[in-house]
């Protein structure tokens, strides 16, 4: 029998839902599988804000220094686009 250690919950919903309610016909996990992988999607969609962008040890001594950027206005935007297609 395999290991199903480190198998998240989602991922075995996911599973079953394909197996039993695709392949099998079972309404109730086509539903379910359905549900969680479209919430799945719409996260991706939508966008994480919890990603991480950088890793890094510091050693004794050296600096860390966040900035937070303002978001560029729509009008700097299209500047910006127009500039990059040139």
């Amino acid at each position: 029998m395999a290991s199903r250690v480190g198998l998240s919950p989602s991922a075995y919903i996911l599973r079953q839902g394909f197996r039993k309610g695709l392949m099998g016909g079972n309404r109730s996990w086509l539903i379910v599988g359905g549900t969680v992988w479209g919430l799945r999607v719409l996260r991706q969609a939508m966008g994480r804000t919890d990603r991480v962008v950088a890793t890094e040890i510091l050693k004794p001594g050296q600096v860390l220094r966040l900035e937070a950027l303002q978001p560029l206005s729509r009008s700097q935007r299209k500047l910006q686009a127009s500039k990059s297609r040139r």
